[in-house]
């Protein structure tokens, strides 16, 4: 298990080299992203969610992006996270960028996931408009890492538009 783990990371840190070599920082904007989708997509039933979230980088490293957003589902479920993503450039119109956010999470008439403190592991593949803007899908599951009293755990499948500060 190590070993996989330790050349995921081999495997995205030469990633984010040859990234560099191909993208230059000053053209990473920040990001406002906007997105419909289907939040718990695996089981039924399905709920209808709208997502947004912003992402800024780091002066020094324009790869990785803080983000702070919510979700809410027409349920009422919600949850507002904040975490960090990558941008791993394949090639000049395609990034993708996995993410790791957590967050608190409130059941509304929705799913009950058994804890407050959730955990959220998005991979997200996109398109760069010539304005910077993107568009693409983002998978994500959302579990507690079995803190609370049962773990179900969700997964989403949304859609995203990402406007360029």
């Amino acid at each position: 298990m190590r070993k996989k783990i330790w050349l995921c990371l081999l495997f995205c840190l030469c990633s984010l080299h040859l990234a560099a070599e191909e993208q230059n920082p000053k053209d990473t904007p920040k990001l406002l992203c906007v997105g419909l989708g289907i939040y718990d997509i695996i089981h039924d039933p399905h709920h209808v969610m709208l997502q947004i979230e912003y992402r800024s980088y780091f002066h020094r490293c324009h790869y990785v992006r803080p983000m702070i957003g919510i979700f809410a589902t027409e349920q009422g479920t919600t949850y507002l996270y904040g975490g960090v993503a990558f941008d791993i450039f394949l090639g000049n119109r395609f990034v993708l960028s996995p993410s790791f956010a957590p967050g608190l999470y409130y059941k509304g008439k929705g799913k009950d996931l058994g804890f407050p403190l959730e955990f959220r592991s998005a991979l997200e593949l996109s398109y760069i408009f010539r304005n910077r803007s993107r568009f693409g899908a983002q998978f994500y599951h959302i579990s507690n890492a079995s803190l609370g009293h049962k773990n179900p755990g969700a997964e989403a499948l949304v859609f995203l538009y990402s406007i360029a500060l």
